[in-house]
């Protein structure tokens, strides 16, 4: 059971990376490549992410970190199906310095009614798997994403990740704010960390990034 847990994951990972040769319009792959520095040095890193589709309407998100002084590296995939227009199942799976850390599988969601020229999304993640197929205990996942086109090209999104289940209480994961706009054919912005400090509130940590979008470009509203 645990070896087919874990050869179907690394199946989904390798099948993934296998659309990336391939032509836009069969595997309309898009991203950027970034630079994040922040205001404590050795927190800067390169940062690279990708917006894919996968067959049977899977809708896939990848970034990948790598950090300084040989700490390794950090990457985080979602893949959505949607079964009606604005819900349908998450799986989401950590990669921490290895090809699989974690996996875990929910409900993702659109949030509707939302203003012009603003998204957004949620999910819930109850279930959580080690790369041995064994439970993780104490976490449920929430997750959000929020994005706003703003007047003169500026943009503003943020997402961020709580564990409403751990010990002593819900506690903050990781998060972001981003509030920028395009130079020519760069992205500019104040790009925020929310940072784990033990409890529930993040704690914010001041950084700026420059990125540089690949493949089809985003609808602009």
């Amino acid at each position: 059971m645990k070896k087919t847990l874990r050869n179907l994951v690394a199946g989904v990972i390798i099948g993934a990376a296998s659309l990336l040769p391939m032509k836009r319009a069969e595997a309309q792959v898009k991203g950027s490549v970034e630079y994040i520095q922040s205001e404590v040095n050795d927190n800067s890193y390169p940062r690279l992410n990708m917006f894919y589709s996968l067959p049977g309407k899977i809708g896939g998100f990848t970034f990948a970190e790598f950090y300084k002084a040989n700490k390794g590296y950090f990457a985080r995939t979602n893949l959505n199906r949607p079964i009606t227009k604005s819900i349908g199942p998450r799986a989401t799976m950590i990669h921490a310095g290895k090809p699989l850390s974690q996996i875990g599988l929910g409900v993702g969601a659109t949030v509707p009614y939302m203003p012009k020229n603003v998204s957004a999304n949620v999910g819930l993640l109850p279930v959580w798997m080690d790369n041995e197929g064994r439970i993780v205990k104490d976490k449920i996942e929430a997750q959000y994403f929020v994005n706003a086109n703003l007047p003169l090209g500026f943009n503003v999104n943020s997402f961020g990740n709580l564990n409403v289940a751990a010990q002593g209480g819900p506690q903050w994961e990781y998060g972001e704010i981003s509030a920028g706009r395009n130079i020519g054919p760069f992205r500019v912005s104040y790009n925020p960390a929310l940072l784990n400090k033990g409890n529930a509130v993040p704690k914010l940590e001041h950084r700026v990034t420059i990125s540089l979008d690949f493949g089809s470009k985003q609808d602009k509203k």
